[in-house]
């Protein structure tokens, strides 16, 4: 399937949704942090199996409405040889905030996974986010979009349509060297439902590094025959905040 510029449509949605805004009189310090992750396991011997993973996330704070994020994250598994698993997954978001707790985004998600149902996604967006709770140990959000779907499937056949999306994001500081984290979305197109759900669990080793275990599970619900609905991913891996 070709798709045309979707980097550019993201930016002309975001530009048609802001009108000028004043943030609200708290700002985050200006600058750029983000966290590294890296997983590696293998087994040799009656069983030979090597999987790696990585996953990255940025986020930048301009010194006024605008804040930017990014994810991009892999996985791939070979056993005896031969590659059984191939996941690659990218997200860029712009954040424009008009109050402290209340923005809106343009967002450009891609999923690719080789061994999937749904083998390319692409979804362009824009919606509302807003800070629900916000404590010295608990920060939880909530979104709300819509955007436009195109996908390839594992059969050949493509989908495109309209697609609407709700998520959260909750984070749980447990103790001091300890945090909790669910994040939960759901995308919804006239041909499939995304549904996606990643619970986890960061504990400090030393200094700005983490040992990080989580739960990963992703549900479609139009897979080509023969294809499961269900994917679920357990990773145990190590992590570097900057």
């Amino acid at each position: 399937m070709h798709h045309r510029d979707p980097l550019a449509l993201v930016a002309a949605l975001v530009a048609v949704s802001c009108p000028p805004a004043a943030l609200g009189a708290e700002d985050p310090e200006p600058g750029l942090s983000g966290r590294a992750g890296f997983s590696f396991a293998e087994s040799r011997g009656n069983s030979d199996t090597l999987a790696i993973g990585g996953d990255t996330t940025f986020e930048y704070i301009t010194g006024g409405p605008w804040r930017y994020d990014a994810k991009l994250a892999f996985v791939t598994r070979e056993d005896s040889d031969i590659r059984s698993e191939e996941r690659y997954e990218a997200r860029l978001t712009a954040n424009r905030y008009w109050t402290e707790d209340n923005y809106v985004y343009g967002r450009l998600d891609w999923r690719k996974d080789n061994f999937g149902g749904v083998r390319e996604e692409w979804v362009p967006s824009i919606g509302y986010g807003r800070v629900i709770l916000r404590t010295e140990r608990h920060d939880l959000k909530g979104e709300a979009g819509v955007g436009y779907r195109s996908a390839d499937l594992a059969d050949g056949t493509t989908e495109e349509g309209v697609a609407l999306s709700g998520g959260v994001r909750y984070l749980w500081q447990v103790s001091a060297s300890a945090e909790f984290f669910q994040n939960a979305l759901v995308q919804w197109s006239r041909d499939n439902t995304y549904l996606e759900s990643e619970t986890g669990l960061r504990m400090n080793v030393i200094g700005n590094l983490s040992a990080k275990f989580s739960y990963l599970v992703k549900h479609n619900t139009d897979v080509p025959e023969g294809l499961e609905n269900t994917d679920f991913f357990t990773n145990i891996g190590l992590e570097y905040k900057f």
